[in-house]
């Protein structure tokens, strides 16, 4: 328990308070119910929940018959038409992101029958600058889109979708091994059910990414050791050092995808690729970068590539043909 306060303390700071809000099922709004809780009720629930990766923010929507009578010993009755979620927030700060998410919807899509809260915030990685990432799940739109824009000093990224449309962007995201909208489902918090399509999306989604991506294609092997090989020779003879830095940025994207490819993992863009990476075990390739950006040397990093390359089938250069696309 000192440990889990410590690490609590060391990501908030003293200055920490947290709620227990209760919401209406099956509709948005306002919460029905709020009240304070103390820091040493928070850290006895929290080891029941998945909120390792998440000290601030525990979702008790799915609280299992079995441990709900400790729950509600710790934190008294709990309403069962409610859902309910314990917030932290500095006692200083109430932009709770959860309640400006959930206004949100109420004000521009209060019809909508299901709506996710993903992103950083659901991952426990919240910082000054990130924003609400949102899954909204919509009737009679005329068809998706993505819309950024500011809603109570948050930046918001809204996906909104039917729910055919949503199907078919996660049938085209899983073929190319980037599924963001399956990660918002499957870990994100579910702040809208109307119907019960909200929880059929959380399960598909859940069972969709423990499957993983679809197995690699010959093609699509060779094209990735071809890519990465001519990087890394690109690397090998760089002489100037601006160079070296620029191809080995890229490389470590070529290098790391195939690297996850060749666990049938899934992939991602930026900051992602390397939550992959790190969820694959594949530090020893970051930390060869890291070295080669803090000019120790490019070898140990070339090393590491050439590891990866050789557990997909090797260098790959000469004999390597592919025919044009169709213009």
């Amino acid at each position: 328990m000192a440990g889990d306060q410590d690490e609590v303390r060391h990501a908030f700071g003293d200055n920490m308070g947290w709620r227990l809000k209760g919401y209406a099922r099956h509709r948005s709004g306002s919460p029905v119910s709020v009240r304070e809780i103390s820091r040493a009720q928070f850290l006895t629930i929290r080891p029941f929940f998945d909120a390792a990766d998440n000290p601030w923010l525990v979702d008790l929507h799915e609280v299992l018959p079995a441990i709900r009578p400790i729950i509600e010993h710790v934190l008294g009755p709990l309403n069962p038409d409610e859902d309910y979620y314990v917030t932290g927030h500095p006692l200083d700060w109430d932009k709770d992101p959860v309640q400006v998410a959930r206004d949100l919807l109420d004000v521009k899509y209060p019809l909508a029958r299901a709506a996710f809260l993903g992103g950083s915030v659901a991952a426990g990685n919240y910082t000054a600058n990130s924003d609400l990432d949102m899954v909204v799940i919509v009737d009679d739109l005329p068809g998706a889109f993505r819309e950024t824009l500011r809603y109570r000093g948050w930046p918001v990224e809204l996906f909104c979708h039917t729910i055919e449309s949503f199907h078919d962007f996660v049938a085209r995201d899983t073929e190319g091994r980037r599924p963001p909208l399956l990660h918002m489902c499957a870990e994100g918090f579910l702040m809208l059910d109307a119907d019960g399509t909200g929880q059929r999306m959380r399960s598909e989604a859940r069972v969709l990414l423990d499957a993983g991506p679809p197995p690699a294609t010959v093609t699509e092997l060779e094209d990735r050791r071809y890519g990465t090989t001519d990087l890394l020779e690109d690397l090998i003879g760089a002489r100037d050092e601006d160079e070296r830095l620029f191809v080995a940025a890229r490389l470590l994207s070529c290098a790391g995808e195939l690297a996850l490819v060749m666990q049938n993992r899934w992939l991602g863009h930026g900051k992602w690729l390397l939550r992959r990476l790190r969820d694959a075990k594949e530090d020893e390739l970051v930390d060869a970068y890291r070295a080669l950006v803090r000019g120790e040397g490019a070898e140990r990093f070339i090393a590491v590539v050439e590891a990866v390359l050789v557990s997909a089938g090797g260098r790959l250069d000469a004999g390597y043909r592919r025919a044009a696309p169709p213009r």
